[in-house]
């Protein structure tokens, strides 16, 4: 939907969780000296002011990240990649978007192919990826495409590489982005069985069938695809279901194929870890 503009929820708990995995995964790719080619399918700005009018409105960044910066300093070693990036913009008073971190993280003479559709936030994003802000240009090739994320990742994939990942990011403001995401993500494991590839999802209570029946035809997919193949799904609950003013968005989750090693059991730590800092409620409502 070109309505939608992540400005609003940027630096929120849904942005922590996929921004862990997004690290966690480039950090993976990077250990070995051989190319990849990293996909970004809705792209957005890329990066954000903390005093925009739209992150105020919404305090969903204050009730994030700036929380999670403020209340303690004491952050797991599986998370300091994440965490020491983002400490780096908020000295500006900005978060970085997944582009930014990709630019930063993707390793030199490795593509980064983004996309995002929206008029005005293309303009934005190819602005902030050629004059960076904070820290000084990659050394990455980086391809910037005005089209439409789906039909950007079934067409480039698999790249000349072979060897890389995907972040499919979607505004799920219709419920054709559930249906596209099981039908994208379904023929691009197809053709690129080795690709790593990441699905960020909303957790809302009236959409949990058609979260249900995306997430079971993935993996399904996946499994005949390889049936040893490694996936992750990670969810980040900020608030309990059974909460009496529980709001849209209670959470979120991040499904990964062909999963790295020590993603389940580092981003089960990650997740408790953030969620006591962040929302010690939920804790709370869970012993009720």
């Amino acid at each position: 939907m070109l309505s939608y503009q992540h400005a609003f929820h940027a630096g929120n708990h849904a942005d922590i969780l996929k921004h862990f995995v997004l690290t966690f995964v480039l950090n993976s790719l990077n250990k070995k000296d051989k190319p990849y080619t990293f996909f970004d399918t809705h792209s957005g700005s890329g990066l954000y002011d903390l005093y925009d009018n739209r992150i105020l409105k919404t305090g969903e960044a204050e009730k994030g990240i700036q929380k999670l910066l403020s209340k303690t300093s004491d952050f797991p070693e599986e998370m300091q990649i994440y965490i020491n990036l983002v400490k780096e913009y908020s000295k500006k008073n900005l978060y970085p978007g997944s582009p930014e971190i990709e630019r930063r993280l993707v390793r030199a003479g490795n593509c980064l192919i983004l996309s995002e559709l929206h008029p005005q936030e293309i303009e934005i994003l190819r602005n902030n990826m050629n004059h960076p802000t904070v820290a000084p240009e990659t050394k990455a090739k980086i391809q910037i495409h005005n089209r439409n994320g789906w039909e950007m990742i079934k067409a480039l994939t698999p790249p000349p590489t072979k060897r890389g990942a995907v972040l499919i990011d979607p505004s799920y403001e219709e419920t054709q982005d559930y249906i596209d995401a099981a039908k994208y993500i379904t023929e691009v494991n197809k053709k690129w069985s080795n690709g790593i590839i990441m699905l960020w999802y909303p957790l809302l209570a009236h959409r949990e069938s058609d979260i249900t029946v995306m997430l079971e035809t993935i993996l399904e997919s996946a499994r005949k695809v390889n049936p040893n193949v490694e996936t992750c799904n990670l969810q980040l609950c900020v608030y309990s279901k059974d909460e009496k003013d529980l709001p849209r968005l209670y959470g979120s989750g991040m499904l990964v194929i062909n999963s790295p090693w020590m993603l389940k059991e580092s981003g089960e730590k990650i997740i408790n870890f953030t969620r006591n800092v962040i929302a010690p409620q939920f804790q709370q409502g869970m012993q009720v």
